[in-house]
């Protein structure tokens, strides 16, 4: 009896002993990630294809084809001396002879140098300097035209100060929005945005209402005298008799 009691009580602590060590192992699986996972996440970042973007240039924009270049090079990891060649595989039409033409005598470009060149030949004039572009640009349509063309021209400079951008974009307001506008004294340029949207808002409002409301003038009739001729006396009996009787049909 103690032999086969002792034999129960072993038997019973190694079921124990397994228990804690498969729930150990469970526990250890969950707060550590696996090696597979890790590999997994890897190989499905540098197998994610992207479509490098083309250029034609024939009314595209070249600052943005190659802010998505840039992006690309930057996401793939590829390499300086690989990037204006790998840019050039994608250019087409005019923006492709541009290209054979001036590397022709000068052989292998860098980025940067490749960069200038390109938005120098394809990017209108104000991109040679934004700067004035943007302190002359005025509101000619709607609030939306004129925040997407004052975008546009202030990503082309850097280091530009909050309030010197809020003083330009209230400056080129119509004069309908710009005083209202200057009133709130927004302290940055989405602010200013915003402001200028709402006031343009509220003005078509007024305009609406305006004509909605607006007295319409009642057409006036002039009364017909049976005879235009009047002599030096006045009318004759019956005409003032006719003229009294008449009733008076104009609107008070």
């Amino acid at each position: 009896m103690a032999e086969l009691q002792a034999m129960r009580i072993a038997q019973s602590n190694r079921t124990l002993d397994r228990e804690v060590n498969l729930f150990a192992a469970i526990d250890n699986s969950h707060d550590r990630p696996s090696a597979s996972n890790t590999s997994n996440f890897d190989r499905n970042h540098t197998n994610l294809k992207l479509n490098f973007p083309t250029y034609a240039g024939e009314g595209e924009d070249p600052t943005r084809w190659i802010f998505k270049v840039e992006q690309y090079f930057e996401f793939q990891n590829i390499d300086a001396p690989q990037r204006v060649q790998l840019a050039s595989f994608h250019l087409s039409n005019v923006a492709l002879q541009w290209y054979r033409w001036y590397t022709k005598n000068r052989g292998q470009l860098r980025w940067t140098e490749f960069v200038k060149a390109f938005l120098h030949h394809f990017g209108p004039i104000d991109y040679e300097d934004p700067l004035e572009a943007l302190s002359r640009l005025k509101q000619t349509t709607t609030v939306n035209a004129y925040q997407e063309a004052f975008e546009k021209l202030s990503y082309k400079v850097d280091d530009l100060l909050e309030t010197f951008l809020v003083g330009c974009f209230i400056a080129g307001l119509k004069d309908e929005i710009h005083l209202d506008v200057r009133v709130k004294q927004p302290k940055t340029l989405s602010e200013s945005i915003s402001v200028a949207h709402l006031i343009e808002e509220r003005n078509q409002f007024q305009r609406k209402t305006s004509n909605h409301f607006r007295p319409t003038a009642s057409p006036f009739h002039p009364r017909q005298h049976q005879n235009s001729t009047v002599g030096l006396l006045g009318s004759s009996p019956s005409q003032r008799t006719s003229q009294t009787t008449n009733t008076f049909s104009g609107p008070i």
